[in-house]
Formats: structure tokens, sequence, C-alpha cells
């Protein structure tokens, strides 16, 4: 929702120098013998005077001319054979000589090679296929990888080169046992290829990757069954000390319960390709157009990625953003003037629409998607791929880049996510969703601080996106989409965001409704309790044990949200003018009296109810109650909050996560 943080992080020096390569790294990002070429023509163009034809006389050629002059000369010169000595391929170097399952077996390539843009697979296609104990074969790209140390200076992160580029492939073996692999490379001047090779696969704790549950399609699972509900919040991007934010924000947040995080791949974050030229402060790293990526932003999303593993979270990675098409904006966030893919600079697309159904654009944007691939996927810890935040796109564009992803359609056999990693958008539309490729549905809902309580807007989201039979998560929510909470908040009381937080889960929800203010309201108001008494409840829940329906239940004026599966059930009653608004305004709020609930639809017999402490975390007392003809009656507690209960057979009280 909100975009940028401050003055971003000024471009530091970008690597070493390659062998037998057609260019080097240097300050201000790719430079060469073919792109010096490229910057004559641009000032060649730019000056000469037209003396004839529709443009008058003396009058300079625009800057949208000048890009399509530009984009020509660029593919001429890419396309053009490099000189040089044959590809060299001789040696690929595990990191370990046996690795657990779903771990990280990483190859260091010894490769010499021709090209102009090590990221272009057209130039050099690099990649290992490794065949399972089951001798099912998955293919596996290989990426181009630098080295970098962080640091602090005057405040701000700064990053420096701490060895050369080379060339590396990542592999995450889900079969224990013995795997065989094979490396190739192929460039211009021919095709490489290493012996077989093989490594041992052993076992190990890890649960796998998050699936959509088979047995509630609505809900998370691991590979091996076991239920993940997502407990977080956004952590789109870092301030001026960059991951070193991420080290505090995530370290609070686990220490709080907290399993799950939202990521933006922005120009002023983690962004791998943007223009040379940024406007308005709205970029951070070393960029240098379509198709070339930062080495320096894709160590820091490592960075990052590597700390979400050690607090044992997970992450939801955003590709790009809304502005990334737009103009001006409420934050001034609109950045199509610098967008690489516009032709002004130098990219395929004259207007931010053409984005979606130019063909050089969207090829682009694959290549772009096999990086990625190939450096991150392997990680266990990406929960979700997210291609935009509030972007429009259309579903025959979104459809098109899934099926890349998953190896569907026109891409089917050759997934370029092997490890099929969930799938997902903001905005979505009824069109988007049904799309197979799609895995999950999802909604942001802010207020310009006129909404009291966002309980009633998570549950009638959920029910609204029930229809689709795909988890839905309301990854982003905010009192007042223009200024943190902490605006109606000064107490750091963080009534709105547990409001929401239970009502997320309650409501059929496949995780909790995700606070966007993280750094300027979540961490310095230390709200995390919220994570926290939330995180405990939900684990006892068996999540994929079946397919949770809304729970009929009536109340004289608690307002009460619930789940039931066959003979269990789940509520959370609230006392609907507890609210954020109230709070603020120190209007007394009255303790709802002691009320009773009807529930039904479970069979009868003896039940034990266990009444949580949505506040501090735990069952805070037990009691036993009967069910008579599919109906049950429970006493709420004077309720000057809100309060939890869980249902349980009396004869199964302590219940059991279901797989």
């Amino acid at each position: 929702m909100r975009t940028g943080a401050g003055t971003p992080l000024k471009a530091t020096s970008a690597g070493l120098p390659l062998r037998r390569r057609q260019y080097c790294l240097v300050e201000d990002g790719w430079a060469n013998e073919e792109q010096e070429q490229r910057r004559n023509m641009k000032r060649h163009v730019a000056q000469e005077k037209v003396p004839s034809g529709n443009v008058s006389k003396g009058q300079t050629i625009s800057r949208a001319t000048v890009g399509v002059v530009l984009a020509l000369v660029v593919a001429i010169l890419i396309a053009r054979p490099s000189a040089g000595a044959a590809i060299a391929l001789r040696a690929a170097t595990p990191d370990q000589r046996s690795v657990p399952r779903y771990g990280k077996l990483e190859l260091t390539l010894d490769l010499e090679a021709n090209y102009t843009n090590p990221f272009d697979p057209a130039q050099i296609d690099v990649y290992a296929v490794f065949v399972s104990p089951e001798q099912q074969p998955v293919r596996v790209y290989g990426f181009l990888f630098q080295p970098f140390r962080r640091r602090i200076q005057g405040g701000a992160e700064q990053f420096d080169p701490a060895g050369p580029t080379v060339w590396k492939i990542r592999f995450a073996p889900d079969t224990v046992g013995t795997w065989h692999y094979q490396v190739f490379a192929q460039d211009r001047t021919g095709r490489a290829t290493l012996p077989p090779a093989a490594i041992d696969v052993t076992p190990s704790a890890f649960a796998g990757f998050i699936r959509r549950s088979d047995r509630n399609p609505r809900a998370f699972a691991y590979e091996d069954g076991h239920p993940f509900f997502p407990v977080g919040e956004n952590m789109a991007w870092a301030g001026r000390r960059g991951t070193l934010d991420y080290d505090d924000w995530l370290a609070a947040l686990s220490a709080a319960g907290g399993n799950w995080i939202r990521i933006w791949m922005a120009s002023w974050n983690c962004a791998l390709e943007w223009s040379r030229q940024g406007e308005s402060g709205w970029q951070s790293g070393d960029y240098s157009g379509a198709g070339f990526y930062s080495l320096r932003n894709a160590w820091k999303l490592d960075t990052i990625l590597d700390l979400v593993e050690r607090y044992d979270m997970k992450a939801m990675v955003t590709f790009g953003t809304y502005g990334e098409f737009t103009e001006g904006g409420y934050f001034n966030e609109g950045q199509w003037k610098a967008n690489p893919y516009r032709a002004a600079n130098g990219g395929p697309c004259a207007q931010p629409e053409d984005f979606w159904t130019n063909a050089q654009a969207r090829s682009l944007y694959r290549q772009r998607l096999r990086y990625l691939m190939a450096r991150y996927a392997y990680r266990t810890s990406i929960h979700a791929w997210e291609f935009w935040n509030e972007a429009k796109a259309p579903a025959s564009w979104v459809v098109e880049m899934a099926s890349y992803l998953k190896g569907t359609r026109g891409f089917a056999g050759q997934p370029a996510d092997p490890y099929q990693h969930l799938l997902t958008t903001t905005y979505g539309t009824p069109d988007i969703w049904r799309i197979p490729e799609i895995d999950l549905t999802q909604t942001h809902r802010y207020g310009e601080g006129s909404i009291p309580d966002h309980a009633p807007l998570v549950y009638d989201d959920a029910q609204r996106h029930r229809v689709y039979g795909t988890p839905h998560l309301m990854s982003e929510f905010g009192i007042d989409f223009r200024a943190p909470d902490g605006r109606y908040d000064p107490d750091g009381k963080g009534v709105n965001l547990h409001n929401a937080l239970w009502a997320s889960a309650l409501s059929g929800n496949a995780g909790s409704a995700m606070v966007w203010w993280w750094d300027n309201y979540v961490h310095p108001s230390r709200v995390y309790a919220h994570f926290s008494a939330l995180r405990q409840f939900v684990e006892s829940i068996p999540w994929t044990a079946g397919a949770w329906e809304p729970l009929e239940v009536t109340a004289p004026s608690a307002a009460v949200y619930g789940l039931i599966l066959d003979s269990s059930a789940m509520l959370w009653a609230h006392n609907p003018q507890h609210h954020w608004r109230n709070v603020l305004s120190k209007k007394p709020v009255a303790a709802m009296p002691s009320q009773e609930v009807r529930v039904r639809g479970l069979p009868s017999g003896r039940y034990t109810i266990e009444w949580w402490d949505t506040w501090k975390g735990g069952i805070s007392r037990r009691e036993s109650v009967t069910c008579r003809e599919g109906r049950l009656t429970l006493r709420l507690p004077e309720l000057e909050t809100d309060v939890a209960a869980r249902i349980v057979p009396a004869d199964s009280e302590d219940g059991t996560k279901g797989k």
C-alpha cells in the first residue's frame, strides 16, 4: 500500500572483472564495449537534427524515438556473435558431500563462456538435470552470483563486493537416497557437458514445501501433511539500515510467535532490474535497464531470506508493485517515467498497458522469472510467489506467467519453478482467481480513519472468497492508508490489530490478517503480544483434518464468528463496542453481560469447552457441556473485550493436529 522508506541507499560498487567475458561490473552498473557504443549512439541520435519528413526542420527527435532507436541498436548488438574461444565447462563443485532432504545443494561452476548479457538464456544457457532414486528427472537452471559484505556507514547500509562473479546451481532434493546429476552449458560457440555425478540425500526433520492441503483445500499444509497457518505482518522493505532492520524485526516477530512476512522486490529495495535513472528517489541499486540484473540486490534478498530461515519463518515474495505503471499518486509513488520497460528508457513499451501484451516485454519478464527461480526457488521458507502488489494484470498475462512457472499449458513439461511454490497476485478478479495455476486469493483493506473496527470487514471478506475453494488471505490492512496505525493508537494498545487477527482466524481465512505498518507502528509500539496469543490458539487447531465450514451460531448482542468440522468447533466472541475509535477517544465501553450463545451442527454428546484468553494467550478455564439434538448452548462470560473457545468431544479434549 504505502510506498517508499525515506531516502534510499545510494548504489555502491558492483563487482569485479570476469575472465574472457564481454563486460565487467563497475560503479554505475554494467559496462562494456558494446554498451559504450550504445551510449555514443544515444548521444548522437539525441542531438541529431532532422532535415525532412514528418518532423520539421531543426526539431530534435523525441525521447520516445530515441528509445525505439536504442532498442533496435541493443537488439543488433546483443545478437551479434562475440569473438572468443569455445565455451569451457571444467567443473561443478558441490558445497557438501551429502545433503539432508529438502536441504540446499549448491554447485559452483568453473565456466568460461562468451556472452554480452549473462542473464539472457539465448546467449548463455546453464542448467543441471537431477535424477531421483525413482528415476524422475528435475531440470534446474543456473544463475550468475556475486558475494557481498554488508556494513553500516553514516547510519546507512552499504555493500562491498566480497569476491568475483561465478555461476551456481542450487537444488533441494525431496527424496532420500542417491541422486544423479549432470551439468550443461551452451553459448554462441557451442555446448559443454560435465560427466555425470551423484549426491547422497539423507533423512531430515524438514517438513518440505508448503502446498494447499489435500484434505482442506482452503488451508495450507507442508508436504508431510502438517498444517501451516500464517501469523504475521508485512515487512515490505527496510529503512536506511537495510537488511540490518530485518535482523531486528524478524527477531521480535519470531519471539512473539509470528511465522510469516511479505517482502517486496521494489526498485528501492530488492528489485533485480530497473532503469539507471531514478526519479523522486525511488531507487536503490546498481541498475542497468530491462534484462540486466542487480547482483547486489539479488544478494540482499538472499540475505533477508537467510534471516527468515534463521528465525524459522516463511515469506511471500512480491515481484513488483503498481507504481511501476503509474505516475503521481498520493505518495508520489508513480514510477512509469523510470520504468526500464518504457520505450523512452530503451524498453519495448510505449505505454504502461503495453507491458501486458508486448511480446518482448513478456519475454523479458519470463527471463526475470527464470533467474528468480534458479536462485531462490530451492528455499522451503518461500511460502508463495506474488506477481504484483495491487497492479491490475490482465487474466491472460497471469495465465501465461503462472503457466511458465508451473510448467503447464504452452510450457508443459518444463516448469521454471520445479518446486511448484504457491502462486498469487493482487489485485485479483474472478477470472484470475479461477485460473487453476493460482493457488490463493488475497485482498487489501484500508480506511481513511473511517472504519472503527476491521473485524466485520475481515469476516465479510472471508465469506465472499469461499466461492473459489482456495486459501484466502487479507494480506494488507490498516486503519488509514495514508498514515500508520499509531496515529489512531498512540498508546500502543493494538485493538484494531487484535480484532483483525482473531476475526481472520475464526472466519475461515488460511492465515491471520496481515497488518501493513510494520516499521513505524508494530515495531516501535511493540504490539507483538497480539501475535503470540493467536499463534498459541491456531497451533491447537487441526486445520488439515478436513474442510472447516462456517459455524451456525447466534448470540443476543455479541459478535460471534466460528468454524465447525465434524464433532469439533471453535468461535470468537467479541464486544462490538471495543474498537480503536472508542479506545482512542477514551469513551467508556460497557462490559456486555453474560449471555447464552447457541451453536448448531454438532453431533449429540458431551463436549469440553476450552475458554482462551485472547490477550495473554492460553486456556483460562474448561467446562463440560452437553449437545442435544444438534444444539449446544454456551454461556459467555461478562465480556469487556473478547474471548475465544475451542469445542471438542469430551473423550478427546486435548485434540490432535490433522494431517
